[in-house]
């Protein structure tokens, strides 16, 4: 389930489980930030959670204000591995 937060500068974006397992598997996960205003607009970024480790369950645990965080370090989806490196996003 997507969930919304707003940016230091108040743009809206939807984070969510993108879906794409690393290679430390439960340890961390791979969130997807979307723009609300310009779906094209995605960005990725690694989660480690610190209770529980079952994705969604983890993501629910997690603080907004962590997410924003997340969010200023995530990498833009055409340099990201989760990303596909600029391939189209088909979700």
């Amino acid at each position: 389930m997507a969930r919304q937060i707003v940016d230091a500068s108040g743009v809206v974006w939807q984070v969510a489980l993108s879906g794409r397992r690393t290679s430390y598997g439960r340890d961390e996960l791979s969130l997807e930030f979307q723009q609300r205003d310009a779906p094209n607009e995605l960005r990725y970024a690694r989660f480690s959670p610190q209770g529980a480790k079952v994705g969604e369950r983890a993501f629910d645990e997690a603080r907004d204000i962590d997410l924003v965080r997340l969010l200023a370090t995530a990498q833009p989806a055409w340099t990201s591995p989760d990303g596909a490196y600029g391939h189209s996003h088909s979700g």
